[in-house]
């Protein structure tokens, strides 16, 4: 019989049988280690399997397996080698309720499907002790103090995905690292309720297809998340909140297509919606407000629909870039969107304007370019141009035209509406 004591962690896995569950006690376990059958680890409150700086901490390379309640630490940092706390190529795994932190990438997940990543607490590497090696021969590191910073460019991502299947990634933490959620030729997978925090991009993504994202909040980052070369996504129920920079983002939907974007609170971004290049998607029930710019939308777009929106207290509604936006639709079956700021005229009292409201860019990307001249965007010239512009179409000014512009009302009369519907039922 094996003395559980004596036994390096290694060892256990090696003798343990196929569905076999080992318990870790608390305590600090060496990796690295490698997984290659059917088992489950569970850790005891203070388990912790600790790498020795090289390689990843735990790889999983058989299928089924479950790393649960375990603190996993200490990985390499070569980028090169896509070093991990946790490196996945074994499907069906879970990885949950688990604290990963002093790694380069959190997990890394590879050409797998039908994985579990739930409920764990990820944070990036940060520093590094002044007297370690350096990092791909000095790349990336920049000395402050006693320590030095390894920089957010050199860091790894907090969940990698590369060329996978059916995976669920719920309820985790993550901050601190270069990317929190990183998907890359992965397709039918949902991400939901997780904190994504303190990073590059809360999601940078591309070339994915089929993916619901539902419930997440992506906050104090560089940008909230970065979709691209898309197609076929449900973006629902999230909240792109506070981040911020010179050219911060809240969402950027780039050159993505026949997608849904509903129900999402975006608020107090550089820029709170950028979408450009996209075709065939509904913009349906999102909140972009107290945005610097509130959407940035430019050309190349075709068949896109966008309604019951709010738009509101953005200090620069829209920005065109200079473009033609005349082939996206602002109402779906009559219902546009709220713009603060639009003359209420309904004089059916539907909550739907009687008369087009009309959003003009006479700054477009300037504004970004020579911050100075914000200051011209609440000029009493340029009030009266909008002033103008809303009751006539001025010839040669960029344009957004919403003809069927809700009020402020529209929500009461709709919800009176159902109400009317439902006792007659």
């Amino acid at each position: 019989m094996l003395n559980v004591q004596a036994a390096s962690l290694q060892e256990r896995v090696d003798a343990a049988a196929s569905g076999e569950t080992i318990r870790l006690e608390a305590g600090i376990h060496a990796g690295s280690i490698v997984i290659k059958k059917s088992l489950t680890l569970i850790g005891e409150p203070g388990a912790e399997i600790r790498g020795d700086g090289t390689g990843n901490v735990v790889t999983i390379a058989g299928d089924d397996v479950t790393l649960a309640g375990v603190r996993v630490t200490g990985s390499g940092l070569r980028l090169s080698d896509d070093n991990a706390a946790v490196f996945v190529t074994g499907n069906r795994a879970t990885i949950r309720d688990c604290i990963i932190a002093d790694s380069l990438h959190g997990a890394y997940l590879k050409k797998i499907s039908g994985a579990q990543i739930l409920n764990n607490r990820i944070r990036g590497k940060t520093t590094l002790l002044a007297s370690t090696e350096p990092v791909e021969k000095g790349i990336g590191r920049s000395s402050e103090n006693c320590d030095t910073t390894l920089v957010a460019n050199r860091r790894g991502n907090g969940i990698h995905q590369w060329n996978c299947e059916n995976n669920l990634i719920r309820g985790n933490n993550i901050s601190d690292t270069r990317d929190g959620i990183y998907f890359s030729f992965t397709n039918n997978s949902r991400v939901e309720q997780n904190l994504i925090h303190h990073v590059r991009y809360g999601l940078h993504y591309m070339y994915s297809d089929g993916n619901v994202f539902e419930g997440n909040t992506f906050t104090e980052n560089a940008a909230g998340a970065a979709i691209m070369f898309s197609k076929n996504l449900i973006i629902r129920g999230n909240r792109f909140i506070s981040n911020r920079g010179h050219r911060a983002y809240g969402l950027i939907f780039q050159s993505s297509d026949r997608s849904r974007l509903e129900q999402n609170e975006i608020d107090q971004n550089a820029v709170g919606l950028s979408f450009n290049q996209c075709n065939a998607n509904l913009v349906f029930g999102n909140r972009v407000t107290n945005n610097y710019i509130g959407l940035r939308i430019g050309s190349n777009s075709d068949e896109n629909r966008f309604t019951e929106n709010v738009f509101a207290k953005n200090l620069h509604p829209v920005e065109t870039g200079g473009s033609d936006v005349s082939e996206t639709r602002w109402n779906v079956n009559g219902v546009g969107n709220f713009w603060d700021g639009a003359v209420e005229l309904d004089l059916n009292g539907d909550g739907i304007n009687d008369l087009p409201h009309r959003e003009i860019d006479l700054f477009g990307v300037l504004r970004r370019d020579f911050p100075a001249i914000a200051f011209l965007s609440d000029s009493p010239a340029l009030r009266l141009l909008r002033f103008a512009h809303e009751r006539a179409a001025l010839p040669g000014v960029n344009v957004i035209e919403d003809r069927a512009s809700l009020t402020s009302q529209f929500w009461k009369v709709r919800a009176q509406q159902l109400n009317k519907r439902a006792s007659k039922q």
